[in-house]
């Protein structure tokens, strides 16, 4: 049984109350499913009813995801409200790309060859970045790269080396090493016109705060909407401040229950904080929860209520499915298993039988709390039971050489000062090493007045470049010759074997049927750029709203295949944020698993857990199954697993099962999610 109209009413009246809110700053605590995003929505949609103009509006979401899935929202929001001329003055984005126009708009961005430097991605970062720095400064750990680099960026993030719960690398970055990637960072930034995470926010900081910037008087700012607040570090939150204390309104929204990006050196103390920062701070609440039913929302409210983030904001959740008559539950399922290979086999079983019972798989989500320790075991039965499932859309096709190389030549198409793309498109080629694209970029800063994109299209200059350099360049070069041709608004049907043609000879021609695969289920009137984006895009989501517009755009009817993939969804539980699912399977809920053994040593990093726990739970609509072993194959060994610490505190208890689901409980679930 659906929810009641009444009951979504009301709870929709105490989103407008906020969403309408005048005071300077307002907080909006939204719980799990609550209707932030619907309730920042309407707040843009309120404020031009006010008369505000659309281009002195501006938003901000933590993550590239967020913002892309929140400004289609926004879109979908105004045409439907009769503002769709503003949708192309509304700036929407991450707060990363808010500093960058920022100083751009302040001319501060001099030191690269272009205005438009792009953050790293975290493919890149690995790829490009920490790979370089391993070869130039002949450190050649990988992780001791990325510690090196991370220790940079707790810096930028929050202004002192050790802030609260970072783990500090083992031994400590000694002087030398900080030293030498000092010496790397700015010519290597400078050269492929990038940024790395954290750095551009805290030169915005600074520039503001020497004098040197006025972010509100250069983007005619008047409204800052800042979505998942609780995952804002202090150098963001420094950032907010300024512009507030220029008098820009703001509305702030998040919950501190849902802060799970430590690892960003987010802490949920600014949410919690802005009564005692903003004392005429407007503070409203959403309580009423669209998504979960009444027993896996009070599991996950009994896990939260033990493991509190410190001076936690009290709330009082309520499923509206208890408005219901009769109001349908929801199911708990908590299971232990002999070792972890019985517990994949039972969840894949389980899919399957749920898939067989009429079960859409996309309504079946299984979250990973460590993909590297799970996901091979997880996959390996989900494939053996023929389940039809899919990984993050970045873990997946973007993210192998084929993948990688095709968005390189996309960007280089619709954006030719794309450096970065230069750098991919020269380095993801079969028989191009990182030694070689390292040699390449250091050759260019050591000769002095060269370019770096410029050497793709340019007479080289003699001497410079070894000859493995130069026969790697030539081969980048006529890719780049060849795509010249190529413009933004080509379609896939009139490049397709052109495409094919350079995959074949870059990555050989496995890569190459790899395209076709990926490229067939895409119309032949799709242009580059929508193409680009395709890749680019993050979700399952953003590329099926990607694809229906293309499809719209070509008055072609929009097929099944083109909506969403119908299959289970396998993915991290921070990946799985802002998602939802009818079932939510939680595997290998132990103590070395989660909280895990590296945050153990550390409390603010186990509550993290528990935050991180909670939002696992609640992505589900009417069923969570949470798991765990007695043994499991980890790092080449079987080892003996204690429960974790949180399984006391879920609100019930675990129970032997030999199996998975069983013909019984596959019926009332079918039944429990028929009346969702």
């Amino acid at each position: 049984m659906p929810i009641p109209e009444a009951a979504k009413a009301a709870a929709q009246m105490i989103q407008d109350a906020a969403a309408r809110s005048a005071t300077p700053q307002t907080r909006l605590i939204a719980g799990p499913g609550t209707g932030k995003s619907n309730t920042i929505v309407n707040r843009l949609c309120w404020l031009l009813e006010q008369g505000v103009e659309a281009a002195h509006i501006f938003v901000v979401s933590f993550t590239r995801a967020s913002a892309n899935d929140l400004k289609e929202r926004i879109v979908t929001a105004c045409e439907q409200c009769g503002h769709a001329a503003a949708v192309t003055h509304i700036q929407v984005s991450t707060l990363h790309s808010l500093a960058l126009r920022t100083l751009r708009a302040g001319g501060l961005l001099t030191r690269f060859p272009t205005p438009y430097p792009l953050v790293l991605d975290e493919w890149e970062l690995a790829n490009v970045f920490d790979a370089e720095f391993g070869v130039s400064s002949g450190i050649r750990s990988l992780t001791r790269q990325r510690e090196i680099r991370r220790y940079h960026e707790a810096i930028w993030s929050t202004g002192v080396p050790d802030p609260p719960n970072y783990i500090p690398p083992d031994p400590a970055i000694n002087t030398q090493e900080a030293n030498t990637f000092g010496a790397f960072h700015t010519p290597r930034t400078q050269a492929y016109a990038c940024v790395l995470p954290g750095e551009i926010v805290r030169q915005c900081v600074e520039e503001i705060n020497a004098g040197n910037l006025d972010v509100v008087g250069l983007l005619h700012m008047e409204h800052l909407i800042v979505d998942e607040f609780q995952d804002l570090n202090p150098m963001d939150l420094q950032f907010v401040d300024l512009i507030i204390q220029r008098g820009v309104q703001v509305f702030l929204a998040g919950d501190d229950d849902q802060s799970v990006y430590s690892f960003r050196f987010a802490n949920p103390a600014g949410i919690q904080q802005i009564p005692q920062k903003y004392p005429a701070a407007g503070l409203h609440q959403l309580t009423e929860c669209f998504r979960s039913m009444s027993n896996v929302l009070h599991s996950a409210a009994t896990l939260i209520a033990a493991f509190p983030p410190q001076n936690r904001i009290g709330k009082n959740l309520h499923s509206l499915y208890e408005q219901c008559q009769p109001p349908p539950p929801g199911i708990i399922h908590l299971w232990r298993f002999p070792t972890g290979r019985a517990e994949a086999r039972a969840i894949a079983e389980s899919c399957r039988d749920l898939i067989a019972n009429g079960i859409s798989p996309r309504r079946i989500l299984i979250l990973l709390s460590n993909r590297r320790a799970l996901g091979p075991e997880i996959t390996a039965q989900l494939e053996g039971a023929n389940v039809p499932f899919t990984v993050a859309a970045a873990e997946d096709f973007r993210d192998m050489d084929i993948g990688r190389l095709l968005l390189s030549m996309l960007r280089i198409v619709c954006d030719g000062n794309d450096y970065v793309a230069h750098r991919t498109l020269l380095g993801v080629r079969d028989g191009v090493g990182v030694g070689t694209c390292t040699g390449i970029c250091e050759a260019v800063i050591g000769a002095g007045g060269l370019n770096y994109r410029r050497i793709f299209y340019d007479p080289l200059r003699a001497g410079v470049f070894s000859a493995r350099a130069l026969r790697a360049l030539n081969a980048a070069r006529n890719i780049c010759a060849q795509i010249a041709q190529w413009n933004s608004d080509d379609t896939i049907g009139a490049r397709r074997q052109e495409i094919r043609n350079i995959v074949d000879d870059a990555v050989g021609p496995v890569a190459g049927q790899q395209w076709e695969n990926f490229s067939v289920g895409l119309p032949d009137g799709m242009t580059l750029q929508e193409m680009r984006d395709y890749v680019w895009a993050d979700t399952d989501e953003q590329q099926a709203t990607i694809l229906q517009r293309v499809y719209t755009r070509l008055g072609q009817e929009v097929p099944d295949e083109a909506v969403l993939p119908d299959r289970v969804r396998l993915m991290t539980m921070h990946g799985a944020k802002g998602l939802s699912a009818g079932i939510v399977f939680v595997p290998a809920l132990e103590d070395t698993i989660l909280p895990g053994t590296k945050r153990v040593p550390y409390p603010g990093l186990v509550l993290e857990a528990a935050r991180l726990l909670y939002v696992s739970i609640t992505r589900a609509r009417a069923v969570c199954i949470i798991s765990n072993a007695y043994r499991r194959f980890l790092n080449g060994r079987t080892v003996a697993q204690a429960p974790s610490r949180f399984t006391a505190n879920l609100g019930g208890t675990f129970q032997q099962r030999p199996s998975g689901l069983q013909p019984a409980e596959i019926q009332n679930i079918v039944s429990m999610l028929a009346e969702s």
